[in-house]
């Protein structure tokens, strides 16, 4: 029976390659400074800023009234919320130029064109925090950090921190954070400039307190089949993503890759398309650690990590043609951007060549939209899968999966739910008598989608797509300390900082 499976496939070979490290520095606004300043000139308080913040400023004495007095009382505030203090924000707005801050008239338009000209770069503000649960203060990871009504943000990591990069444009727009089984919270941007800790509340919420209609999974499936063209876009998309893969041997990291990347995503209601993947740029470190005996390649990289949208690529366990294999039950209702979702989990019947998976979808209540899944194999899947897992071995080593999971997740803009992360996480056993080697593999391959815009594309070049059979660690290029700009990335948790500080310090 030919089964429709997207697999992320593995090439254990005996070779090496690279990856992470610095980003540039974000807006001149972020520095935090303390003044203690009562009825003083307004030129004194910006000498003692000036001082304390690294800048320089550049304005008109008579239009800002420099010798008016003020009092201003801040601990460790940044230099954005102090400014808005002492000029009213609606009357000046100020201009970053290096390290100088240009303050004008806002009607002062064209002053401010003839200074700035278009060839001086924009700065953004890189805003970084962690998120907890507010209960049991643990770190929440993979919550969503977004820009209400724009196709930004970004995530955090297994630490719960996040780095968000905005353009100054932004920064007085509202910042959206969310987690499954949490109440949404929405703060302005630039209130991350003062502030580090941000506390989801959880939410929880019973079958039994929902008026909803009963339903049973093989109606609920119906629905989500019925539904795909309301709730997904049907038409092309540009999305800028963030790839990153990590590769641990016996615990040590031994390999991280980065890149950003264009998906040329095909309209939901066109099975027949494929989405497209082209790298934009990446980069790879030097070893973190020596690999041991022998090398993890993985193939496909970007462009498999797409296919985990499981919605466009109609994967088994909502696909009609292979409904009658599956083993289905709605076991809960839970709480997602202040909706209640269904939790409808799903196994494979015990069919001898069916390599099935084990997972649960996350289900909208009221547009039966797929907003989350999280799926893999069990014991007995594995076994059935090692085959299309492990594309390739050295000659004596013996490979099997031991643990598989995948998770994917979709944000709501403009009316239609878009993929917004993914996540493959594969460990292997490496066994090899003759060469006396007993090991673990551990790798992980994460996307995050930061920008979404329509597009009249219809394809990529030939020479620029990437596709399912090229290395991706074989395709991109070495470090560069400012790599990254200002573009979005996934912040590394502190394990993956530390193993790539050890190594930098060992140089």
């Amino acid at each position: 029976m030919p089964f429709k499976f997207y697999w992320i496939f593995f090439a254990i070979l005996l070779l090496n390659f690279r990856s992470v490290g610095q980003q540039q520095d974000g807006s001149v606004f972020e520095r935090r400074i303390s003044i203690q300043a009562e009825n003083q000139p307004l030129n004194t308080i910006l000498d003692q800023i000036s001082w304390q913040a690294r800048v320089y400023f550049s304005y008109d004495a008579s239009l800002v009234k420099a010798g008016k007095t003020h009092t201003v009382q801040v601990i460790e505030k940044s230099l954005y919320s102090v400014l808005n203090q002492l000029f009213n924000p609606e009357e000046f707005q100020f201009t970053e130029l290096e390290n100088q801050i240009i303050i004008t008239k806002r009607e002062e338009s064209g002053m401010k064109e003839s200074i700035i000209p278009d060839s001086i770069q924009v700065k953004y503000f890189f805003l970084s925090g962690k998120i907890l649960d507010r209960k049991k203060e643990f770190p929440i990871s993979y919550a969503t950090i977004s820009v209400f009504n724009k196709p930004i943000g970004t995530i955090t990591n297994t630490d719960g921190e996040f780095l968000l990069k905005l353009h100054p444009r932004y920064i007085n727009d509202t910042l959206v954070i969310s987690n499954i089984g949490y109440a949404q919270v929405f703060l302005p941007a630039n209130q991350l400039l003062d502030e580090d800790l941000i506390f989801l509340e959880p939410v929880s919420i019973r079958i039994r307190e929902v008026k909803v209609t009963a339903t049973t999974p093989e109606k609920l499936l119906e629905n989500i089949r019925a539904n795909l063209e309301n709730n997904y876009s049907s038409y092309n998309k540009i999305m800028t993503g963030f790839y990153r893969e990590t590769v641990r041997q016996d615990g040590e990291y031994i390999n991280v890759s980065e890149a950003v990347i264009e998906i040329l995503k095909a309209p939901y209601v066109n099975s027949f398309r494929n989405d497209l993947v082209r790298l934009l740029k990446g980069r790879q470190s030097p070893d973190v650690q020596p690999f041991k005996w022998m090398n993890f390649k993985l193939q496909g990289g970007p462009f498999t990590i797409t296919q985990l949208d499981l919605v466009k690529t109609m994967e088994s366990f909502i696909d009609e043609a292979y409904q009658h294999l599956y083993e289905y039950k709605i076991s809960r209702v839970v709480w997602y951007n202040e909706n209640p979702v269904y939790v409808l989990e799903f196994e494979p019947l015990p069919v001898a060549d069916f390599h099935g998976f084990v997972g649960e979808l996350f289900v909208h209540r009221e547009t039966f939209a797929i907003v989350y899944a999280r799926y893999g194999f069990d014991r007995s899947g594995l076994k059935k899968a090692t085959p299309v897992l492990v594309k390739r071995t050295p000659s004596g080593v013996r490979a099997r999966p031991s643990f598989v999971e995948y998770t994917v997740n979709y944000q709501r803009y403009q009316g239609k739910w878009q993929l917004g992360t993914a996540q493959a996480s594969i460990k292997f056993k490496i066994r090899s008598r003759r060469d006396k080697i007993n090991s673990e593999f551990h790798s992980i391959s994460e996307l995050l989608v930061t920008d979404i815009q329509s597009t009249e594309l219809k394809r990529f070049g030939r020479d620029e797509s990437f596709g399912q059979r090229d290395i991706f660690v074989e395709m991109i290029g070495s470090y560069d300390p400012e790599f990254w700009e200002n573009y979005n990335i996934i912040k590394p948790d502190e394990d993956l900082r530390n193993a790539v500080q050890k190594l930098s310090a060992e140089r």
